[in-house]
């Protein structure tokens, strides 16, 4: 110590080590004023502290104490300190602090003068970019956007918020978002083509062209799927003059330049894979329209005698909704028309192979072929479905979702991959007479038997998946033709022809719960029949999880349906979609008001009457069974 006070007592400037302890610390770095900087650390360090137990005492105990936990009494003034305090250790964290806190306008409000007065600092952070690219800041040309040349790149969700019209092909913003798809495979951007295809409606400067164009020509894939998506937004062009109508022709009058573009930039081999890719998948859809002069009892014959006159040329070919499986073969014999009301879309089963995998192993996956519907909405909500997939596989949910393939192909043409092994209820009402609970019994042995108990849980953390799902998403038309049932008792629903804004019947409401659960379900989730049993608990609980989860990648979900918002899928045709879509995550809420909110919807949706009815309807309208 005596020779720590000679080194320091040496010091012109008459410092002390003393003083230099004041302003430095292990943890929180350099502090002006030692003492008032660390007792503000403390408080932030505390009140974050708080929050993360209450979060976790939630995840522990998502089924809690039904009164909400006491909520953070913070002043205004105190969240700007917290803000400040925050940014001064690591930017990083208070971006964090927004995120936790989402519906904090005052928080928000000084993070973002953080961000714009510290821009030069945080270039590597991504997180910042919504603070400082905005529509104001396009609107005024700010010179905060001349960063974004040196900013670190994004995910994909998040660069999509910047292609919708808001953002006016503002030329940096679009060479920022073209940066972040170019340092992602092609492969892997082909998941968000239905938003890259509709960013082509206000890309004037023909920046999202030139890059979907350069990507194609990095991958056949790529180049296929663009092409069937272009092909899958052809529609009449519109006869009204007012401004929607102009953008829409115009838009309209660019997809067959686009994909002739695209054709055009493939290489001889190129161009050999694709003509017979699309020549042969032309030739199966095309077998719908060849059986609707056939009367009912002639169909099946007549798909025979279509595919025995199609032909798989190479060992190239693959699945249009499945990319890694390479066809090997049809069987003529599976060709199933199926029922529908104006149309005769068919069923046709393949035989394909793993494209990274074993050559001999060839498996069976059907898939049907649908002329005259359009399934651009069924591609939406399963975009969403196999986002929270991954967000439960993020967090270590066991929660089931089954986000099938669908592919438009043309004008109301496309191709959706079957379930496997799997029937829907009401064919599963054509054998018996029972419930659900009586049908599990004959397929998986009695109640309390291992292969029972496994389906029952299956059919649990199905059921829970789908329930937040639905809470998200709406479907109606939830009828027991759109639910299937797996063969080892797993719960997946089809068909997404009514979502968000819009229901059957002139929008009645029929179905007001807010995800299907009928008596007979209920048989399975809930023993006692009174919300009282373990495994009511277990799917509840599985619910409530899923739910917050789902909140913490709220604006990815919503930016990934924004951007549709101009395609003229039914689903946006009323109401505000987007903006009760965002209510719907409650981002006011805190985690136990959230957890809550959600026990309270499986409460509602538990043998609600509407479910029921609406089951009734179809029955005697359509002979679906109840």
């Amino acid at each position: 110590m005596d020779q720590l006070d000679q080194r320091a007592g040496g010091n012109e400037n008459g410092s002390s080590i003393n003083d230099v302890k004041d302003q430095y610390h292990p943890v929180w770095g350099q502090m002006g004023n030692y003492a008032s900087e660390r007792e503000k650390r403390r408080q932030l360090l505390l009140m974050l502290c708080q929050h993360e137990a209450d979060r976790l005492e939630v995840w522990a105990q998502p089924v809690g104490p039904k009164e909400s936990a006491s909520r953070l009494k913070i002043s205004s003034e105190k969240w700007i300190e917290f803000a400040r305090t925050a940014f001064s250790v690591d930017p990083r964290i208070a971006l964090s602090l927004a995120a936790r806190f989402p519906a904090n306008s005052a928080l928000k409000a000084e993070i973002t003068q953080l961000v714009q007065s510290h821009i030069l600092d945080i270039r590597s952070i991504p997180e910042a970019l919504p603070y400082f690219v905005t529509p104001k800041a396009v609107d005024e040309n700010s010179t905060s956007l001349q960063q974004l040349p040196h900013w670190a790149a994004c995910s994909i969700t998040q660069a999509l918020e910047f292609l919708t019209p808001a953002y006016k092909g503002h030329p940096r913003v679009m060479a920022y978002v073209l940066r972040v798809l170019e340092s992602y495979p092609p492969e892997r951007v082909t998941f968000f083509m239905p938003q890259l295809v509709q960013a082509l409606r206000y890309d004037d400067e023909k920046l999202v062209e030139g890059y979907l164009l350069r990507a194609a020509q990095r991958s056949d894939i790529f180049a296929h799927i663009l092409i069937w998506h272009l092909q899958g937004e052809t529609c009449v062009p519109e006869s009204g003059k007012d401004a929607a109508s102009i953008t829409n022709n115009s838009f309209q009058a660019l997809l067959p330049v686009v994909r002739q573009r695209i054709v055009d930039g493939f290489n001889p081999k190129a161009f050999d894979v694709f003509q017979r890719e699309f020549d042969f998948f032309d030739k199966v859809t095309s077998i719908s329209g060849v059986l609707f002069p056939l009367p009912k009892e002639e169909r099946r014959a007549g798909i025979r005698r279509e595919l025995e006159k199609i032909q798989v040329e190479g060992d190239d070919l693959y699945l249009p909704t499945a990319p890694n499986k390479l066809v090997r073969g049809i069987q003529v014999d599976s060709g199933i028309p199926l029922q529908s009301a104006a149309k005769v879309p068919i069923m046709i089963t393949f035989n394909v192979v793993d494209r990274d995998g074993d050559p001999k192993d060839i498996k069976p996956q059907a898939c049907i072929f649908k002329v005259g519907d359009d399934c651009r909405q069924d591609v939406l909500a399963l975009q969403v479905i196999s986002l929270l997939k991954d967000i439960f596989e993020a967090v270590g949910l066991n929660l089931y979702l089954f986000p099938y393939g669908v592919l438009p192909t043309g004008p109301e043409r496309g191709i959706i991959e079957v379930v496997p092994n799997s029937r829907s209820r009401s064919q599963m009402g054509e054998t018996t007479d029972g419930g659900l609970y009586e049908i599990f019994q004959q397929d998986f042995g009695p109640v309390g038997s291992p292969s029972f108990e496994a389906a029952r849980e299956n059919f649990l953390i199905s059921s829970a998946g789908y329930a937040v799902a639905s809470l998200l998403l709406q479907p109606k038309d939830r009828h027991n033709g759109n639910l299937l049932f797996d063969n080892v008792g797993r719960l997946v629903h089809i068909d997404f022809g009514f979502i968000l804004e819009t229901s059957p019947g002139g929008n009645m409401r029929f179905e007001s719960a807010h995800f299907k659960l009928s008596h007979e379900m209920t048989q399975l989730l809930d023993p006692s029949g009174v919300m009282k049993s373990d495994t009511w608990y277990q799917f509840v609980s599985l619910c409530v999880k899923g739910y917050l989860a789902a909140r913490r990648y709220m604006d990815g979900i919503l930016n990934t349906v924004l951007l549709m918002m101009d395609s003229g899928l039914p689903c946006f045709s009323r109401g505000d979609p987007i903006g009760n879509l965002r209510k719907r995550f409650h981002p006011e809420m805190s985690e136990r008001e959230a957890a809550n909110f959600m026990i309270r919807t499986c409460t509602d949706a538990y043998n609600k009457w509407t479910t029921a009815g609406y089951d009734l309807i179809q029955y005697l309208q359509q002979g679906i069974e109840k």
